[in-house]
């Protein structure tokens, strides 16, 4: 038996003839392929990701905003502040509320703004992310009620029994009015905003 190989392919009278390439009829030609999309420039992606940092920041702001009762506060709003002198907790409450101890006087633009007078107690809090604040805030206090004014440590001033020595007692109270003349042979203590006037006697 013959080892050669054949001349040439073997043709099949009935099946497909094969001359070069293929040809589909639909096929798109060069020049209808779509162009590739260019990559975006360095450019572009940079300021992409610096508006996403900012508007990120923005939200951030904000939470911590409104997570914030001194950032919201207004002059006239009241607030409970308990703790201690160097670690206060500042709390918007009702001005209703028997634990209203504060009344904001003044929102001051910085913290590192003064109050309109030195009689106010100050209330700063910093924010790592968001606004600070720093209020002025007017005390709470109540006719015919003795309270220590020097020696506490404590936010707030908290009623003391009048027999207490180095106390004060609140023998007037003119709320609207920022007058010392009305404290005729008491101290007084003026608050421009709101407009109060505090007249302490010393008990002996």
């Amino acid at each position: 038996m013959s080892t050669d190989m054949p001349a040439s392919a073997p043709q099949y009278q009935n099946g497909p003839q094969y001359q070069g390439a293929p040809q589909y009829q639909n096929a798109p030609q060069p020049q209808q392929v779509p162009p590739a999309p260019k990559k975006k420039g360095i450019v572009a992606r940079i300021l992409t990701a610096i508006i996403g940092i900012a508007v990120a920041a923005v939200v951030v702001y904000g939470i911590n905003y409104f997570t914030s009762d001194a950032a919201q506060s207004k002059a006239g709003d009241c607030a409970s502040l308990t703790g201690t002198n160097t670690k206060p907790d500042y709390k918007a409450v009702d001005c209703g509320s028997a634990d209203a101890n504060y009344t904001v006087g003044q929102v001051l633009d910085s913290t590192t703004a003064k109050c309109a007078t030195e009689y106010y107690d100050e209330y700063t809090e910093t924010a790592r992310r968001g606004p600070d604040s720093k209020l002025c805030l007017v005390p709470n206090l109540v006719e015919g009620s003795c309270y220590d004014l020097e020696n506490t440590t404590q936010m707030g001033y908290p009623a003391v029994d009048c027999g207490q020595s180095g106390t004060f007692k609140l023998v007037k109270l003119v709320k609207g009015s920022a007058d010392e003349s009305a404290c005729t042979d008491a101290s007084p203590l003026t608050f421009p905003e709101p407009k109060t006037t505090m007249c302490f006697a010393p008990n002996e």
